[in-house]
């Protein structure tokens, strides 16, 4: 459901690290996800490695390990630090992520 997943993304969000770009905002992050749930492309995505690193009365920071697993049989590994804000309608959504590193894992065992 991609409105319920942007209802989580701030309208101001930005997101750093991407390679070959500066930075994402809320349009090309909801483009992104589009084609990935319009194609159906995601399998699951799973966290782990949760450390908090600040904590205020309206923002949350962490670094978290996502890993992307796609119906191709590809995975991507990202280490990222996330913040949270409480916003103006008090719902919590993403406002920042900056990925520190990622890995590209082609699993050729299950597509050709």
């Amino acid at each position: 459901d991609l409105d319920a997943h942007m209802g989580l993304v701030s309208k101001k969000v930005l997101v750093y690290g991407i390679p070959n770009q500066e930075s994402l905002g809320y349009y090309d992050w909801k483009r992104r996800r589009h084609n990935e749930f319009y194609r159906n492309q995601l399998a699951s995505l799973t966290y782990s490695n949760l450390s908090i690193k600040t904590i205020t009365l309206r923002r949350l920071g962490f670094q978290i390990s996502e890993v992307m697993q796609a119906n191709t049989g590809q995975t991507i590994h990202i280490d990222k630090d996330v913040i949270l804000e409480q916003e103006a309608d008090n719902e919590w959504r993403v406002v920042e992520e900056t990925i520190k590193h990622w890995h590209h894992i082609q699993n050729q065992d299950n597509h050709p």
